[in-house]
């Protein structure tokens, strides 16, 4: 059995690939010509496929992807194939829900506010505040990050109200759990909207001027998820207009977000630069599913973290 590596991982990560199983021959590769060569004889790859490479794959099935978002990853003949491929579901998830609690705590305590009047070396007290046990916190995405923060939000004793695309069973720590089809209701109620939905054909620019219509004028509207989730156009707007309380983003339409646009400046706004998945032990984790859906492939056992390829997650 023949397991391809494009491009080419380091070399503790190739031992630690290399000791699943004697039976499989490792073939770690970072130059475009070789891997053309034997990509024929590949049964399954960890890596980047393209076009010309799938085309030339004869016994290729299963790819594993070093990424948890597809959305650059797809491409039509890929997603028509019969190639199963598995992404990196998981191994952020944790890092990104301590990440959105952030935002939250921030906002509910008026950290924001406290962050600027501490450059200006201004000791004013007075910022509103807000007590999480009265607060609705509303998860778009009840998937891996989205089930992170909702524990999160729950022992925060807030209310947890969630949407998912495809249904799950409600955990005991959310109070409400609906369709997507019932996002609306999700607005009208939450104070604080986290998107946690991938780039989907159906989730590109979900939350446009309608929804944001829809939310509190008290409300927060917080992106960890993809930038195009969001219609930036609609949201800075909503912002400026006071539609919103406020926003916490660390995804954006267009990245690195440009230095003269308005959402630097907005107090009520927090921005960092698309780093909610940093974490101290990605390099493992990731490890740790390739070499875990590697002994599986062997075992003939099911991979897991199965994309559906039409959706892209």
């Amino acid at each position: 059995m023949k397991f391809l590596i494009y491009p080419a991982v380091g070399e503790e990560e190739l031992r630690a690939i290399q000791s699943v199983s004697s039976e499989v021959d490792v073939q770690n590769v970072e130059d475009e010509d070789q891997v053309l060569e034997i990509i024929g004889e590949a049964d399954a790859m960890y890596g980047r496929i393209t076009p010309e490479l799938l085309a030339r794959a004869q016994k290729l099935r299963w790819i594993q992807t070093p990424m948890a978002g597809l959305e650059h990853y797809m491409f039509p003949a890929l997603a028509e194939s019969d190639v199963t491929l598995s992404n990196m579901q998981g191994i952020y998830s944790d890092n990104i829900a301590d990440h959105v609690m952030g935002y939250i705590l921030m906002f509910a305590r008026g950290f924001n506010i406290f962050l600027r009047r501490q450059l200006e070396r201004n000791w004013t007290k007075d910022v509103p505040v807000l007590h999480l046990a009265d607060q609705t916190l509303g998860v778009i995405g009840l998937g891996g990050i989205g089930m992170g923060v909702a524990k999160r939000g729950a022992a925060a004793e807030m209310r947890v109200i969630a949407t998912n695309a495809v249904a799950v069973e409600k955990p005991d720590f959310v109070d409400a759990l609906w369709g997507i089809d019932r996002l609306d209701d999700l607005l009208t109620e939450a104070d604080f909207v986290v998107s946690c939905v991938p780039h989907t054909p159906e989730t590109f620019k979900l939350i446009n001027t309608d929804q944001l219509k829809r939310m509190k004028r008290t409300a927060y509207l917080i992106n960890i998820s993809r930038g195009v989730v969001v219609d930036l156009a609609a949201l800075t707007h909503a912002l400026q207009a006071g539609e919103i309380a406020g926003a916490g983003l660390d995804v954006f339409e267009t990245e690195p977000l440009p230095a003269d646009h308005p959402l630097w400046d907005m107090e009520n706004v927090i921005i960092t630069p698309h780093t909610a998945g940093v974490g101290p032990y990605t390099a493992e984790r990731r490890v740790e599913v390739v070499t875990e859906n590697l002994r599986r492939f062997v075992a003939g056992e099911p991979v897991r973290n199965i994309v559906d390829k039409n959706r892209w997650c």
